[in-house]
């Protein structure tokens, strides 16, 4: 993986609003950390880390008052809305030290159980974590799908790693899976009409007035006996 150069500036003010002025001169507020060295807060230009984060690599040799130190891209955390860039970890390393990275995957080809039309497919892993040297991380992983049919799923284990990789984590985790499509039920007027003139029609019928019903009904009173017994 290509190393590329990139200046950093102290940060001597921390905090929301010093970030905010920060980025409206085009600079992005990051944190240098790692090694057992004490953290570091920096910023550097946006419009150059942008042009770096084109390229793939993860590997930046931070300049900072006249000292350079070989780093990797830990995080880029961008807003939810505007997706403008917040803030960007760098982490200190070095070519014969080990590094657990986050790759994306990508897609290739369509899978079969998509392609028979009875079929979806559900990526539940965009990012990959993965552990390797420095000049071994890839730009992404790629994993074919054509041969996907439903019922078969992809685990971090089944993933093509190039070599000096290894998953950086639990390998029995489900990447990729093919299942039946379910299909949505969209009620239209004349099924809501359907289902209305099947339901059972409940009659209720208004007694006389006067007339009492066989349940409830009071006995009439027992008319007084007239003379002694």
């Amino acid at each position: 993986m290509e190393i590329l150069n990139l200046e950093a500036a102290p940060r001597p003010k921390v905090g929301t609003r010093q970030a905010e002025k920060d980025r409206k001169i085009g600079r992005v507020p990051a944190a240098v950390y790692g090694h057992k060295e004490a953290t570091v807060s920096v910023t550097v230009p946006r419009d150059a880390f942008k042009a770096i984060i084109k390229t793939g690599t993860r590997l930046v040799k931070l300049s900072l008052g006249g000292k350079q130190e070989l780093t990797y891209i830990r995080e880029v955390e961008y807003h939810p809305i505007t997706d403008e860039m917040l803030h960007i970890d760098f982490g200190r390393t070095s070519m014969t030290e080990k590094l657990s990275v986050k790759v994306a995957l990508k897609i290739k080809g369509i899978a079969k159980g998509v392609v028979s039309g009875e079929g979806q497919m559900d990526i539940l892993m965009v990012q990959i974590p993965i552990r390797c040297l420095p000049d071994r991380i890839p730009k992404n992983l790629e994993y074919d799908v054509t041969a996907l049919d439903i019922g078969h799923v992809v685990k971090l284990k089944d993933l093509h790693l190039p070599a000096g990789i290894e998953i950086d984590g639990n390998v029995e985790l489900l990447a990729i899976t093919c299942h039946k499509a379910i299909e949505e039920l969209v009620a239209t007027p004349d099924a809501v009409a359907a289902a209305a003139a099947a339901e059972p029609e409940v009659l209720t019928t208004k007694k006389p007035e006067g007339e009492a019903g066989a349940e409830g009904a009071a006995a009439p009173a027992a008319a007084p006996a007239k003379g002694g017994a």
